[in-house]
This record gives structure tokens, sequence and C-alpha cells, in this order.
């Protein structure tokens, strides 16, 4: 029971926008966690993303969607992506001829088309393999303290329209720990936005070393392609 109610704090946090009550700020905040990459001046790629599957323990299709969003800002963010606009008719469409639900497993070949009617030259698929608290250190004392740590995995696939062939496969990890007193986390509501929470920051770094890996590798293969003609 204590545990349930400690995970539905953290999903509070997530659809809410709202930070935990701790006795100190995070050792974080969201100005650690710009995107690290070498300028960039060459051609950009077109990409559409298609809203992450939710494969983590919370049974709830809004954690796809807005990592999905997060993910489409980095991709702008890295200066390496032109993000086309999604088209959540036209994808029913297709997820329909698929026999696919919008949560349903998306091949490359499905990614593929999706990416041509969007007008896209890449697509990224994949999955949001974990999402919350990864471990609690044990309560020490009348108002001591504890250490909630959270933890984000996604699973990503850069996806080329013209080949259905995977172009980048990536994994990003996030985890992000706090100092919270009592024995249950609790919210200030509008108080700030979820990037300053645990859960947000961890999501942040997840993203940002899918879209680092993403952008190095369409740069690479650019340079190759000069390099081969």
């Amino acid at each position: 029971m204590y545990r349930s109610g400690v995970l539905l704090a953290v999903m509070a946090s997530f659809f809410m926008g709202c930070a935990a009550t701790t006795t100190a700020p995070p050792p974080e905040t969201t100005a650690d966690l710009r995107l690290e990459l070498p300028p960039y001046s060459g051609k950009k790629t077109t990409v559409a993303v298609i809203d992450l599957r939710n494969q983590s323990e919370f049974d709830d299709p809004r954690i796809g969607r807005g990592v999905s969003n997060m993910l489409i800002t980095a991709l702008v963010n890295s200066g390496r992506f032109i993000v086309v606009e999604r088209n959540d008719q036209a994808l029913e469409k297709i997820f329909a001829e698929q026999k696919l639900g919008q949560t349903g497993a998306v091949t490359s070949q499905t990614a593929a088309q999706v990416g041509k009617m969007l007008g896209a030259r890449t697509v990224v698929v994949g999955e949001v393999s974990e999402f919350g608290i990864r471990k609690t250190s044990a309560f020490v004392g009348v108002g001591g303290t504890k250490t909630i740590t959270t933890r984000v995995v996604i699973d990503a696939r850069l996806v080329d329209t013209e080949t259905a062939g995977i172009i980048s496969g990536e994994t990003g990890i996030g985890t992000s720990s706090t100092q919270t007193r009592g024995v249950a986390l609790t919210f200030e509501f509008g108080t700030a936005g979820f990037d300053e929470t645990t859960i947000g920051i961890a999501t942040r770094k997840a993203v940002n070393q899918v879209v680092t890996k993403f952008a190095l590798n369409v740069e690479n293969n650019q340079m190759n392609k000069k390099e081969n003609k």
C-alpha cells in the first residue's frame, strides 16, 4: 500500500506539473540538462515523431505522448532536425490498415509509410521502457529524511522513410534523486513545472541522450555521403 501511494505521487507530478516538497533543492536543475552538441551548419533532416509506446508499469498513454513531446523539443533544439507536424487522423487511418492501435508496436515499414505520408525523411518510434521510482532508502528516525531515486528509460529508433532501415537505435537512461522528509512525497500544486521534479529531470536526461545520439549519427551519415560522391 505504501509503495502504491508513492507511485501515485510520482504520476501526479508528471501530469499536473508539480514539485515535491523537499528538505533542500534538487541537486540538479534544468540548467544542467542542455544538449551537449557541437555547432552545426549543415542541412537539417525532416523528422516525424510517432508517440512512444508506454511499456512502463504505469498503464497510461499520456506518458508516451508526454515523453514524445519532450523528444520533439530536443530534436528542434539540436539544430539538426525539422520536425514535421503530426496528423492524428492520418495516423489512425494507417494504424487501422495495419491493425494497430495508437499504442501498438510500430514496425519500421509502418513508420516509413507514416513518414512518407507526412513528408518526413525520417521517423522516430520507440518505447518508454521504465518510468517511476527506482529505489527508496529506508526512513530513519522521527523527522528524518529518505532518498527517492527516479529512473526513466527510453528505447527509440530513427527510421529512414525511403528504405525503412534503422538509421540509429538508441537507449536513453536518466536517473535523479532527492531527499524528502516524512514517509511520503507531498506536492505543492502549481508551484513548479514538471521539468523541475526528479522524475522530470530523469526524463530530460534520457531524452537528451537519445537525441544527442540521433543527431550525431545523422551528421555522420551526411558526411559519409559527401565523401562517397
